[in-house]
């Protein structure tokens, strides 16, 4: 009699045990939706949501779905940061090195940047520890879009990369022993204009001054594309062409070196706008198009400069009149490759 009645409590017991887990299990999606809601509401200036989080125990992971973070009073109606879904879980090949750390993967990311919508002085890091208890090691981005717009410009200026794949991986340098660059980093994307840009790079981020080493380039961008960028900047037009950006980056204990290259093929500048009769405009439209036509290459029917970059990397130089000798250095020497050129150490940087 006493065993039966041990066992009934023991077959209760574990009764009100599934119970309590299937119970938690249907409500923690929600307390942790609402959790995350919380916490975006604390940021100073911003608001915004989480439609609703997955949880998936046997993975060591929870996905969000819906986020979707806005400035309070912002100029248009577009959010500041935007994703689809965000997978956020335990990196179970970093439990081999004896690290509990984690692996975020973000679907769908919208990045919108403007004067007034810049995210300068709100506490990121601290939403980011909210919502995850462990360091992240690898972050990945998948069909992700970074734009700025500038409102006060008529009409509008718009600056965009789309469809940005990008990792970057061993971030908390979970793989010991390796270089002194531990991370690497990748991106691909669309730019403005049909642009491919590629990055490619290694990083040190776990120093109070990370290290880096970055490769960028920007291919085959269509220069009519930014005439809404060029009008308000430079005021000229441009009917045809294409441009490419190269640039080597890399920095060592808080020192800079580097460049960035700008090369423009098969240039043509558009005629005057229509409607716009004011004179000092055709005359500076007609020094502009006279003087790359003059310092281009000819050869290679390319307009070139290439801004070198030294110093601190909170403050560096820009060079600029060695940007404005290279246009020389272009036209009538050889002329720029149209990629990277491999001439910037991070080895050398570090041992300087």
């Amino acid at each position: 009699m006493k065993g039966i009645k041990k066992r009934s409590m023991a077959l209760g017991l574990i009764a009100v045990i599934v119970v309590l887990l299937i119970a938690g299990r249907v409500y923690l999606p929600h307390w942790v939706t609402d959790y995350l809601n919380t916490e975006i509401a604390a940021l100073d200036g911003y608001g915004g949501s989480v439609q609703d989080v997955d949880i998936h125990l046997w993975r060591g992971a929870y996905v969000i779905h819906g986020l979707e973070i806005h400035k309070h009073q912002g100029e248009r109606n577009e959010p500041f940061v935007a994703a689809k879904t965000i997978d956020l879980s335990v990196e179970w090949s970093a439990l081999l090195n004896g690290a509990v750390v984690t692996e975020i993967d973000i679907h769908g990311a919208d990045l919108n940047f403007s004067k007034r919508q810049h995210g300068q002085g709100e506490n990121w890091e601290q939403v980011v520890n909210a919502w995850t208890p462990f360091d992240i090691n690898r972050l990945a981005l998948h069909g992700g879009r970074v734009e700025y717009i500038d409102y006060s410009a008529e009409p509008n200026i718009h600056l965009y990369i789309d469809g940005i794949d990008a990792q970057v991986t061993n971030l908390r340098n979970v793989e010991k022993g390796g270089p002194a660059l531990p991370s690497d980093l990748s991106i691909t994307g669309q730019s403005i204009g049909g642009g491919e840009l590629t990055v490619d790079g290694r990083l040190n981020v776990i120093k109070s001054i990370p290290d880096f080493d970055i490769n960028l380039e920007l291919q085959n961008a269509s220069l009519p594309a930014f005439n809404d960028y060029t009008r308000a900047a430079a005021a000229v037009d441009f009917e045809s062409g294409t441009v490419g950006l190269f640039s080597e980056l890399a920095a060592a204990d808080g020192r800079l070196t580097g460049y960035v290259k700008v090369v423009a093929t098969d240039v043509s500048l558009a005629n005057l706008r229509k409607g716009d009769q004011n004179p000092i405009n055709a005359l500076w439209e007609s020094a502009v198009s006279v003087f790359m036509e003059v310092f281009e290459n000819q050869p290679e029917d390319q307009f070139a400069f290439s801004i070198p970059i030294e110093g601190n990397l909170d403050d560096p130089d820009r060079g600029t009149w060695a940007a404005f000798l290279s246009i020389f250095d272009n036209a009538f020497g050889q002329a720029f490759t149209r990629d990277t050129e491999g001439r910037i150490r991070f080895e050398e940087l570090l041992e300087d």
